[in-house]
């Protein structure tokens, strides 16, 4: 039995599979806080992204995917267990794993995959990465976002040490420094198959800023600035639901889109790693985000317009997320779909491009897409959920979101105020439906109060 099979048994209590020969790799991006318009290949006009365009043109951009929930910790748990957070109590921003969760990284360790973590954790602390499935954990630990982008990415604001990256020197950007340290585990990998999850700690803003590019970056951006029509930033604050929420109105921050520039710079490095080894053709690479964009409230530096808001709202712009699969020879390069799939949607569709039996009881909120990799558009027939019963401090407050066919309700619990919206028809969100539809709305608040997990969360209001 090879070390990693020991290793696995020791980790699981459970015996390791082989591996079966030829099985893909799996490269999974995970960026934080990248909204749905925020890459030039989803219509941004002033970020730059080449090198994710690039991967989109030789994959499947998705057109309609979701986060499961608009802040980052619950999010990146429902994308691991297959589960809508507020299932799992998951209520807050604070992501955690629970007793008996079999996330998709362990069950791909189990069949002899070689797994490897690298970054933003935000699900339990360091030992959690370990006991969720993988062999290698650089910089994953409890933490959301370091105070500091640069070495040693830490300040007096906060201290916030990032696990395993001391070895640094001052002037090291942290995404440069953990894609250094991802290049080297595809180079000392060999032959085994692996899974190799890069949940990057950009774009989040820092604790230092609302924002920290690349310092070079920030130069070519200003630059880039100075060449672009003039537009008005000032915040536009409407209501919405009873509440007051501010909104940045157009992408012309350089320290954001320095940021996007330093992860575009990483992924084009891994990509260029895959194609030295030989083994972009057996490779899928995945890159999608845990929620939506960094527009709201004072500290916005982005838009996801024409979508409404952003991050910490159930408004499309909060949970609407850019979303790409390259999977060589399975299918056509460079196509949309516009199929509505949700981050939960990741594992079973994981188990069914591996051929391993599925798990209908762990994943019961996801069902696998594969289809949509021959260019089938997949009927939407189900119903989302999203409970995120907390004020933030981007200036949301309590609100759950069901949706169903083309509509999606939303239900503020604290005044009673509901929104009905045909989101197909109007991604913007700027008819409210719901008296002139009141029938369809009242059905969807019984459905939404119906869904145990709401029901539970909305007694405290009543």
């Amino acid at each position: 039995m090879s070390a990693l099979a020991v290793t696995a048994v020791l980790l699981t209590g459970i015996p390791a599979v082989a591996a079966k020969p030829g099985q893909p790799n799996i490269v999974f991006l995970l960026v934080d806080d990248l909204g749905i318009k925020d890459l030039s290949c989803y219509g941004s006009e002033f970020h730059e992204s080449p090198n994710i365009d690039q991967l989109a043109s030789q994959g499947i951009c998705f057109t309609n995917a979701y986060a499961s929930h608009p802040t980052c910790g619950p999010s990146r748990t429902g994308i691991v267990t297959g589960k809508f957070p507020a299932r799992m109590n998951l209520l807050t921003n604070t992501g955690a794993v629970r007793n008996g969760e079999m996330l998709w990284p362990k069950v791909l360790q189990q069949h002899g995959y070689a797994t490897y973590f690298l970054g933003k954790w935000h699900m339990g602390n360091a030992n959690s990465v370990f006991d969720n499935g993988f062999d290698v954990n650089i910089a994953g630990c409890g933490v959301g976002q370091p105070s500091d982008y640069y070495f040693p990415y830490k300040s007096d604001i906060k201290k916030c040490d990032v696990p395993d990256m001391e070895d640094g020197k001052p002037g090291d950007y942290l995404t440069d420094a953990l894609t250094d340290k991802a290049l080297k585990l595809l180079d000392g990998n060999g032959d085994k198959p692996f899974l190799l999850y890069f949940s990057y700690f950009n774009v989040h803003k820092p604790a230092i800023s609302n924002a920290q590019g690349k310092k070079e970056h920030v130069e070519s951006f200003n630059r880039k600035l100075e060449s672009m029509p003039q537009v008005d930033l000032t915040l536009k604050e409407v209501v919405r639901g009873g509440h007051k929420v501010q909104s940045v109105p157009a992408q012309r921050n350089p320290e954001f889109a320095g940021q996007i520039k330093a992860l575009d710079d990483s992924v084009g490095r891994i990509m260029q790693k895959l194609d030295e080894l030989g083994i972009a053709d057996n490779t899928i690479v995945v890159l999608t985000s845990d929620q939506g964009s960094m527009c709201t409230s004072r500290k916005g530096v982005s838009t996801a317009a024409p979508y409404r808001f952003g991050k910490g709202f159930l408004f499309e712009g909060g949970i609407r997320v850019p979303l790409i699969v390259k999977w060589p020879g399975h299918m056509t390069p460079g196509t949309t779909n516009p199929t509505v799939t949700i981050n939960t949607d990741i594992y079973p569709t994981m188990m069914d491009i591996l051929g391993l039996p599925k798990r209908n009881q762990q994943h019961m909120d996801g069902i696998s897409i594969v289809e949509t990799f021959e260019g089938t558009t997949m009927r939407f027939n189900r119903t989302f959920y999203w409970a995120f019963p907390q004020n933030h401090a981007l200036g949301h407050r309590p609100s759950l979101a069901i949706r169903r066919g083309p509509y999606k309700l939303i239900y503020w619990p604290e005044n009673g105020v509901t929104e009905l919206y045909d989101v197909e028809s109007d991604i913007s969100e700027s008819v409210d439906l719901s008296r002139q539809k009141s029938e369809l709305a009242a059905e969807l608040l019984k459905g939404l109060k119906a869904w145990k997990p709401a029901s539970t969360v909305l007694a405290k209001f009543e």
